[in-house]
């Protein structure tokens, strides 16, 4: 998780759901504090954003404003859907990519793989992927628009072999066990700050941190649905756990972004 994507969760969690008005950038860097984030590294986050349009910036006398412009909460709104997509029910079916990419171009080759794993991709072979989700063909073509590559075969298929379930199959193209590892310390994390109950600044702290941490596993996670998932997997835990815990630390960090703000708390952070 970089200080960037900080940023753009403090903007979409925080800062939208106190104010509609731009916010000092100055408090921009006291609040990621909070995530211990330095005052350079905040500040080169902020114009990096800016410039890519994500924020916008205006002056108020010597002060920096900055408010999050539409590509980012753009950028939030589709993220979380893509989640949401993946969450449904599964139809059975296999999605499969089959590509090429010319030998000498290594960095396609690394971007083509980058573009499947956000696509919900893994690798069945080197150059055959395959995922659960219904949508993958559509988003795998749009990232992978553009790219060199000399073949690109986009199939739906299922398992016939009576020697292979599809969860065996899932279990090749990911490495399951870490990727439960890494929701098992999530979940130790979310209960430990559900123990902890923090407010103020240390609420806000733990909201980013645990998102950030959430966000990492989700990186390689491709959100199998149940029939695919191992017995005991941790997944719905941490949903659930992120629901309660999660909803009790942002109203507690949204509470502390007002008082640093000087606005009024929203209605659910004062209840």
């Amino acid at each position: 998780m970089t200080v960037r994507d900080l940023v753009v969760d403090l903007c979409a969690e925080h800062l939208d759901a106190v104010t509609a008005e731009p916010v000092p950038l100055q408090a921009l860097v006291g609040l990621l504090a909070a995530c211990g984030v330095a005052e350079p590294s905040a500040r080169l986050a902020a114009a990096a954003l800016r410039r890519a349009g994500w924020l916008v910036g205006s002056r108020r006398g010597r002060e920096t404003l900055l408010a999050p412009a539409a590509p980012l909460r753009a950028s939030v709104v589709a993220r979380d859907e893509r989640i949401e997509r993946r969450l449904g029910p599964w139809d059975g079916q296999w999605r499969m990519v089959v590509y090429g990419v010319p030998e000498a171009d290594r960095a396609a080759r690394e971007r083509v793989r980058r573009g499947l794993v956000r696509a919900g991709f893994g690798p069945l072979a080197p150059a055959t992927w395959v995922s659960p989700h219904r949508d993958a063909l559509d988003e795998v073509h749009a990232e992978l628009a553009g790219e060199p590559t000399s073949r690109l075969d986009l199939l739906t298929a299922h398992v016939t072999d009576p020697r292979l379930s599809d969860g065996e199959l899932a279990a090749r193209c990911w490495d399951l066990p870490r990727l439960a590892a890494g929701w098992s310390r999530v979940l130790e994390r979310l209960r430990a700050a559900a123990a902890e109950a923090p407010e103020g600044v240390a609420a806000l702290g733990a909201h980013l941190r645990l998102r950030a941490e959430m966000r990492a596993v989700l990186a390689g996670d491709p959100l199998l649905p149940a029939a695919l998932q191992p017995e005991g997997w941790p997944g719905r835990d941490v949903r659930d756990a992120w629901a309660d815990t999660g909803a009790r630390l942002a109203v507690a960090a949204r509470a502390h972004v007002a008082d640093v703000l000087g606005v009024v708390a929203p209605r659910a952070a004062v209840a």
